[in-house]
């Protein structure tokens, strides 16, 4: 697999946060790739700041930037082999700071471990994790706490179209995605598409009827989903396909935990050229039922409404 250059890892001490750290330094190994490890700590407050008069609060913010430098530092060092790995500290807001750092240097891969215990992704993952599903405008791998270092099951949720169409571009980045995970971790792959049948209007019940128009929506999926697997590269890989009638948000999720899916690649479809439309209301709908690592993909043309100078 050597999808990603220039990965960033947002490190969160602890026993998950070392099991990340530790996937990650393997990912950027069999890249090839640089490796950031971050951790960004907040600002002191400004009422603080009015009582400390001793030292300044930019002495205070290197002293301690420092001090997080070195600790960073001693937990990579516990890793073989970690020369491509650099240690950096950012001050502010997390979510800001993390995306400013993706456009500052160009990241294309985001790796966080996730705060919470379980339940929904609305309670697994806090609002830094939301943040960046919205608005990071690279690849996000979330990681839930407690994961096994390798996954042994991966989902890949595609919305299949004719392969000339504009969507093909994310299918295509998301089977590339998760097929590689897939044989780096030697895991089953699913590839899963969810289509919902909407009964014809009128005029078209008059011309055949809906059993064969179903029929003929479902054949065309199909074999959308066979041309995309065909541009795929899913040779001597383990996979299952699934085309099941009904909406994504409540196929994908059950899906799911009836396969003990272990990570999820998916889109989180925008309106290109408009900023601020972060994530598409069936995204939204699916991440939050979900109780699994997510690894989600942005489409080409979006607009982080984060930007470097805000």
């Amino acid at each position: 697999m050597k999808r990603f250059k220039n990965i960033l890892l947002v490190h969160d001490s602890g026993e998950s946060g070392q099991s990340t750290l530790s996937r990650a330094i393997d990912l950027a190994r069999c890249n090839q790739a640089r490796l950031t490890v971050i951790q960004v700590i907040g600002k002191i407050p400004r009422d603080y700041q009015m009582l400390i008069t001793s030292v300044t609060s930019e002495e205070i913010m290197k002293l301690a930037s420092k001090e997080y430098t070195l600790r960073l530092e001693r937990e990579v060092a516990h890793f073989p082999d970690t020369s491509h790995v650099t240690c950096k500290i950012l001050v502010g807001r997390e979510f800001i700071e993390i995306i400013k750092e993706v456009l500052r240097n160009k990241h294309d891969l985001v790796i966080k471990t996730v705060r919470g215990m379980g339940g929904k992704l609305g309670m697994l993952f806090g609002s830094t994790a939301m943040h960046l599903l919205r608005k990071c405008p690279c690849p996000v791998w979330l990681i839930k706490p407690g994961q096994a270092q390798c996954f042994h099951r991966i989902m890949a949720a595609v919305d299949v179209a004719p392969m000339e169409s504009k969507e093909t571009a994310l299918n295509t980045k998301i089977m590339g995605l998760a097929s590689s995970l897939s044989r780096m971790d030697k895991s089953e792959l699913h590839i899963v598409h969810a289509w919902k049948w909407v009964s014809p209007d009128a005029q078209l019940k008059t011309l055949k009827s809906p059993v064969d128009i179903r029929g003929q929506i479902k054949k065309m999926r199909i074999d959308w989903l066979k041309d995309l697997l065909h541009q795929s590269n899913l040779q001597h890989l383990p996979h299952q396909e699934h085309i099941v009638e009904g909406t994504a948000d409540e196929v994908i999720p059950k899906l799911v935990h009836q396969h003990q899916i272990d990570l999820v690649v998916m889109g989180t479809v925008c309106r290109a050229g408009i900023p601020g439309f972060f994530i598409g209301n069936t995204a939204e709908k699916i991440l939050y039922s979900l109780d699994c690592s997510v690894l989600a993909v942005k489409p080409d043309g979006f607009i982080s409404p984060v930007q470097l100078d805000t």
